[in-house]
């Protein structure tokens, strides 16, 4: 269990709360925002400086595991959340780029206590390096790899809004909170839920998202947040946070590192709740039925008739 110091919940007007968590190194106040979307949602717990790794520990739900339930199902998702002796979650090259970036965009100070300079693993001296940073809770990264992360970061601070809202504020060390974790508990289901921020500035959450080439784009980036399912996660983190916007920052990790700043129509963000709503409803009736079914255990004789999709 996560202790705070202090809590305060002060009603300041009739739809917002100012949440103020007095904590060692906390900056500045959060808000909780009684928004109708809302409403299955209690007065949150903000945590500050917790590390990651026990930010994922924490048995509450993730949007990464709604996600997770709607693409493999209740089955592998009760397996993937609460099964015991599961093996280790092994990040893909993606995740692990995108990670460095984040560090060296969002934390650059305490970037060199996470990630160390190692371009040959492969040499005996270089196994050896590799291990020390290993046994040091440290990941390393090559040359070529900081090189485009410096790109990365030049390219935001060409940005008018990512300069203004990420890379002037944490060189200031003033509004913005970086990789702040929150816990909540769902009204209608009960169930715990969490989220973690990329970046907490002026009641608004930013999200940093790495692309390919031409990913930025917006009828790219609309894909990709269908494909991915990035409207629960914003919708999972307003409710979480109580902020009122939810900002993507997309970023191209190849030249000349294209930059987009996107925010979700209301509709598109009610489609991220209802998406949310169904899949934690799914998840508790489970967990009180002990039934958690797979692809097609539901159907008759537990046989799913395939029809051809429309575009066939």
């Amino acid at each position: 269990m996560l202790h705070l110091n202090k809590k305060i919940l002060v009603k300041t007007t009739p739809d917002l709360y100012q949440y103020s968590t007095h904590c060692p190194n906390t900056r500045g106040h959060h808000y909780y925002n009684k928004m109708e979307s809302l409403n299955n949602t209690t007065p949150h717990v903000t945590s500050v400086d917790i590390d990651e790794q026990v930010y994922r520990s924490d048995p509450a739900i993730a949007a990464s595991d709604l996600k997770y339930a709607i693409d493999h199902g209740l089955e592998a998702f009760n397996i993937y959340k609460y099964g015991k002796n599961n093996p280790p979650r092994i990040a893909t090259a993606a995740m692990k780029f995108g990670s460095l970036v984040h560090k060296f965009c969002l934390e650059e100070t305490t970037f060199h206590q996470k990630y160390g300079l190692l371009n040959e693993k492969r040499t005996k001296a270089g196994k050896a390096a590799a291990s020390a940073m290993q046994q040091l809770g440290m990941e390393t990264y090559t040359t070529p790899e900081l090189e485009n992360c410096i790109a990365i970061k030049k390219a935001l601070s060409e940005n008018e809004f990512a300069n203004k809202y990420i890379i002037q504020d944490t060189l200031t060390d003033t509004r913005g909170l970086a990789e702040q974790s929150y816990w909540w508990k769902h009204r209608e289901t009960g169930l715990q839920c969490k989220c973690r921020c990329d970046y907490f500035i002026d009641d608004m959450v930013i999200d940093l998202k790495t692309t390919g080439e031409g990913g930025a784009a917006p009828d790219v980036f609309t894909r990709t947040i269908v494909n991915f399912k990035y409207h629960l996660q914003a919708a999972h983190y307003l409710q979480g946070t109580g902020a009122k916007r939810f900002i993507f920052v997309a970023v191209e990790k190849v030249f000349p590192y294209s930059v987009g700043i996107y925010e979700l129509s209301p509709h598109f963000i009610e489609r991220g709740y209802e998406l949310q709503e169904q899949t934690l409803s799914d998840i508790k009736q489970a967990q009180e039925s002990g039934i958690w079914a797979g692809y097609t255990d539901q159907a008759p004789e537990g046989i799913k008739t395939l029809t051809p999709p429309k575009w066939l």
